[in-house]
């Protein structure tokens, strides 16, 4: 058993959708979540500028002894190789979970990602090497409206079916929404491909991280878990970001990384 804390990651508040699934699958683990801000998006950042950032905030949270990283963001986790080979902490990317979850029942998968995603070619290679026909898409223009609070509304609506109107007659059966943002984006999306299985990155990586835990002896014994907020930005900023989450957390800190 280890009590110390689990640490997840993101640009923004996307990762948090990562970590409420999170937080229903261990309610006895106590979390640290960075939303990184200040620096986003990553989608957009060079290869170099990602990976120094996917460090600094992975080094804040190694420094704080937490026992398992969870990199709740798809751009970081296509730049975070060198960090998958550290034998003293478990850290686990969103990418092949939810890539082998989309492998299910599934011939035709569009791949809905940051520029970065796309470019890394990840989705592409696990879903061609089981011979699935994939449709990857660029979105990071996605990402800029979510942070401001404007899902839902009639212009992203409009925004996404522009973007994602050429994929309509191609029979897509399911959707990966590759950027933990995108599940805010769900309806939208939805609306582009109606019959089409949408999956998130959330509950497959819960998934595998309890299989991670449980075979290193890393679970917690405690009663009950506690989730810590931290932001490279403001505070107030992410307070009322996250409301439309209904998360329940002991407070928010703004940090340096």
């Amino acid at each position: 058993m280890n009590n110390n804390p689990i640490g997840v990651f993101d640009s923004g508040i996307g990762g948090i959708n990562v970590l409420k699934s999170l937080v229903k699958k261990f309610p006895n683990e106590d979390f640290i979540y960075v939303a990184d801000t200040l620096n986003c998006p990553y989608g957009t950042k060079s290869k170099e500028e990602i990976k120094n950032l996917v460090d600094r905030v992975s080094n804040y949270l190694i420094n704080k002894k937490c026992k398992a990283i969870v990199i709740a963001c798809n751009t970081a986790t296509a730049n975070a190789n060198h960090l998958f080979e550290l034998d003293d902490i478990a850290v686990l990317g969103v990418i092949l979970p939810t890539a082998n979850e989309a492998l299910k029942n599934s011939k035709k998968v569009a791949v809905l990602a940051t520029d970065a995603t796309i470019n890394s070619g990840i989705y592409q290679e696990v879903l061609l090497n089981a011979k699935k026909e994939v449709y990857p898409v660029k979105c990071s223009l996605f990402v800029e409206p979510i942070e401001k609070g404007e899902c839902g509304t009639k212009e992203n609506y409009e925004l996404v079916s522009k973007h994602l109107n050429h994929l309509k007659d191609k029979n897509i059966d399911t959707v990966i929404l590759g950027c933990t943002h995108f599940a805010l984006i769900s309806n939208e999306v939805k609306k582009v491909f109606p019959k089409a299985n949408l999956i998130n990155s959330g509950e497959p990586t819960s998934e595998e991280l309890y299989k991670i835990l449980e075979k290193r002896n890393l679970l917690s014994s405690n009663k009950k878990g506690k989730v810590y907020l931290k932001t490279t930005f403001a505070a107030n900023a992410l307070m009322n970001q996250i409301k439309i989450f209904n998360l329940k957390y002991e407070y928010i800190e703004k940090i340096i990384i």
